[in-house]
């Protein structure tokens, strides 16, 4: 995967104790675990999924979304606070 930095928006379900997340420049991306480990390997695999047949530059999206919790993500660091 093409080096990039996405926004990622991360939820806690406080009845499953999981999380969930949403990438904001990927509409329709999303990624769910139940430890912020397996979040960020499901991440890495949605995101991987959502790019492998487009170009980034086209897709990306610049949508505004307010959030829970603000990450960015890269495969080399993982989740990092925003």
């Amino acid at each position: 995967m093409k080096m990039m930095e996405l926004e990622v928006i991360v939820h806690h379900d406080s009845e499953t104790k999981g999380f969930w997340a949403e990438v904001v420049q990927l509409p329709g991306c999303f990624a769910a675990g139940h430890t912020r480990e397996e979040l960020e390997e499901s991440l890495k695999e949605a995101i991987s999924l959502y790019l492998q047949d487009e170009d980034p530059s086209e897709i990306l999206s610049t949508d505004h979304v307010e959030a829970v919790e603000r990450y960015r993500f890269s495969e080399a660091e993982g989740l990092v606070p925003a």
